[in-house]
């Protein structure tokens, strides 16, 4: 931001890993911090618009959990017991149900089955990258699954 309180784009030196910045006073954020995540901020102003401040809550802490590149909420699958997720979200365990329930038909989280080569099915929930994901790269059909979702459809910048 210069004096009279207008934002001026930093002139950066693209190389072939990153974009490095000529300002010596920015830095690219470290690696040695560990994992990062990304967070739609016009997706989240939505949903909180959806939601109470105990749901808003829960999509959060389910939003920390998501693994990288798949979004994958392991170990939060449809067996996990109420009594579990209520403590792993540190929720009532009376209103657990009825959270769970309003994010999966908001879109927020989604049921996802497959069986391995052994017929060993497996059931997963996956936490809507439209919303947030882990990592610098995410799968692509991770983001078709959720397409039709309210965050899918925003309008985004370069979209």
């Amino acid at each position: 931001m210069d004096d009279q309180g207008l934002i001026t784009e930093i002139p950066v030196f693209v190389n072939k890993n990153n974009k490095v910045p000529r300002d010596k006073t920015m830095m690219p954020f470290p690696k040695e911090l560990g994992p990062w995540g990304r967070l739609q901020t016009r997706a989240w102003d939505l949903l909180e618009t959806q939601t109470t401040d105990v749901e808003f809550k829960a999509a959060f802490k389910m939003a920390r959990l998501a693994k990288a590149y798949t979004n994958s909420l392991e170990p939060l699958n449809p067996e996990t017991t109420m009594l579990h997720l209520a403590e792993q979200l540190s929720i009532d365990r009376r209103k657990i149900n009825s959270i769970i329930e309003k994010l999966f038909k908001l879109g927020v989280i989604g049921k996802f089955e497959v069986c391995d080569s052994n017929e060993i099915h497996h059931k997963y929930w996956i936490f809507n990258p439209y919303l947030h994901f882990n990592g610098k790269t995410i799968k692509r059909d991770v983001y078709t699954l959720f397409d039709k979702t309210f965050y899918a459809r925003l309008d985004y910048p370069g979209k």
